[in-house]
């Protein structure tokens, strides 16, 4: 019964914490001049307590179809991506807004992107699947 506990507790956290994110971020530039995007992240395992809910945030860059940048776990739970930045890559289809992304070799995602930047869809962690989503914004501590 614990677990289950925890497990409401930890999604209860991940959803406020997307709930609190505002529509639009305010970019800034990396070095190279190009607009950088936070990010907050969730995701909660597809089928039951398979696994435990993570959150992180992300710093994107996306140009030309391409994305590049970092992702930091926050989770309360054990998490091998906890305080450790990872590199992002990815791909978007500007036709569709169809998202792949390859997350510090440990996780890969396939979704969307809708017209406010926020990112919804399945990722692959750990031989498990995740339901994921990130919002444009600042994590709100």
């Amino acid at each position: 019964m614990t677990y289950l506990r925890y497990f409401a507790t930890a999604l209860a956290a991940a959803l406020v914490v997307l709930a609190g994110a505002p529509g639009r971020a305010l970019a800034v530039t990396n070095s190279n001049g190009e607009p950088v995007t936070p990010y907050v992240a969730a995701f909660a395992p597809v089928f039951g307590l398979q696994g435990v809910p993570h959150t992180g945030t992300m710093q994107l860059v996306v140009e030309n179809g391409t994305i590049t940048g970092t992702y930091t776990g926050t989770s309360v739970a054990p998490d091998n991506l906890n305080d450790r930045i990872v590199p992002v890559i990815g791909t978007l289809s500007p036709n569709d807004g169809y998202v792949q992304l390859n997350i510090g070799g440990t996780f890969s995602l396939r979704g969307t992107m809708d017209g406010t930047g926020a990112i919804t869809g399945t990722a692959s962690y750990d031989g498990g699947l995740y339901e994921f989503a990130a919002q444009p914004g600042r994590l709100r501590v």
